[in-house]
């Protein structure tokens, strides 16, 4: 049996409340030295807010870009104040050093961005050789003209880059404008290239004319083609011996010859046509469908989807094709490359003509 004095104690043992827990501080974050100024790259980069991936400085641009991409730019969006390393941006977006710091330089149109600058030291970007001339924005309907007027006197009103920064502005004009890529070459090859460009860009519904300029903050030359309230752009940078040059989606780069594209583009010269652009790996239905493209803008521009009050026979027979391979789908994107290419005048006649043709209905499609 305890005692009197030992069940005095268990009793003040029980009544006695409980100290509270110590207090834990945070750990302290390891300060820089003495006399070092933090690494600017590591203060770049927050989270957001809005979509929960990085964001750069107060572009707010997003690594990657956003919840299925529509949170490119978060304008009027604070991102969250807590910073992200340079390591740790790689190993959340996945992304090399390079790319990160290619995507920070193409998002930020400044030259004299501090950020900019930063990505484009450590990019190893050496800075602009001046150039040797001035230039003005000018228009001309004249393909010739157009030509003449960026060769001889926009290009050199153009810096003279290196390799890092002709990649990185590419880098961001490529994004905007979905260019299929970078071509490099001489004056000549260039000017050969483009002139197949702007003279099918003439031949568009509702061109106005071409406007040649100098883009200064992104060291190149323009040469935009104005129809129907929208453009074509081409954009062109020289480094110390060659000229670089890209263009949209829609641009045809690399065409040289009619022996080009497995001969396919010889079809197009014989009719005095100019080319298509055409992917020259393509196989299976996507090589047919671009064959079948090939016929009808021959079509088009030899005796027209509608002849005689009817229907060309073979422009219903491509129709029929385009069908079997992938039904109504098939011939809906075949009709908007028509439209697009050759304008809504062609567009309309080639509905009316497929009226019948599997699901297709010419006046109510």
């Amino acid at each position: 049996m305890p005692t009197a004095a030992e069940r005095r104690t268990v009793r003040f043992r029980r009544r006695r409340k409980p100290e509270p827990p110590e207090r834990t501080d945070p750990p302290a974050q390891p300060a820089a030295a003495q006399g070092d100024d933090p690494d600017p790259v590591d203060t770049w980069f927050r989270y957001c807010p809005v979509c929960g991936s990085l964001a750069a400085g107060g572009y707010v641009f997003h690594l990657p870009h956003g919840v299925d991409g529509t949170c490119h730019f978060s304008q009027g969006v604070d991102c969250k104040d807590e910073k992200v390393t340079m390591r740790r941006a790689m190993a959340v977006t996945g992304m090399s050093e390079e790319a990160i710091l290619t995507e920070v330089y193409a998002s930020i149109s400044n030259p004299d961005n501090p950020m900019r600058n930063e990505a484009a030291n450590r990019l190893g970007m050496a800075p602009p050789r001046p150039a040797e001339a001035a230039f003005g924005k000018t228009q001309t309907d004249s393909v010739a003209v157009a030509l003449q007027t960026v060769v001889d006197q926009a290009v050199p009103a153009v810096p003279v880059i290196d390799g890092p920064r002709l990649r990185a502005e590419f880098r961001a004009v490529a994004k905007s404008w979905s260019s299929r890529g970078l071509c490099s070459g001489t004056a000549e090859e260039a000017t050969g290239i483009l002139r197949v460009n702007l003279e099918r860009d003439l031949l568009r519904q509702d061109f106005a004319y071409f406007v040649v300029e100098v883009i200064p903050d992104s060291f190149c030359a323009q040469i935009s083609a104005l129809y129907g309230g929208v453009f074509t752009g081409y954009r062109i940078w020289r480094t110390a011996d060659r000229l670089h040059f890209c263009g949209g989606r829609q641009a045809i780069l690399g065409y040289g010859s009619p022996d080009d594209h497995g001969g396919r583009a010889a079809m197009w010269h014989d009719h005095g046509l100019l080319p298509r652009p055409h992917a020259e790996a393509l196989t299976g239905k996507e090589a047919r469908t671009s064959q079948l493209l090939d016929e009808l803008f021959a079509i088009a521009v030899t005796r027209g989807f509608l002849t005689g009050g009817g229907a060309d026979p073979r422009t219903r027979t491509i129709g029929a094709e385009l069908d079997g391979m992938g039904g109504l789908r098939s011939m809906l994107q075949a009709h908007a490359v028509v439209d697009r290419e050759l304008g809504r005048s062609h567009a309309r006649h080639l509905e009316l003509a497929w009226d019948g043709v599997g699901e297709w209905r010419g006046e109510s499609r």
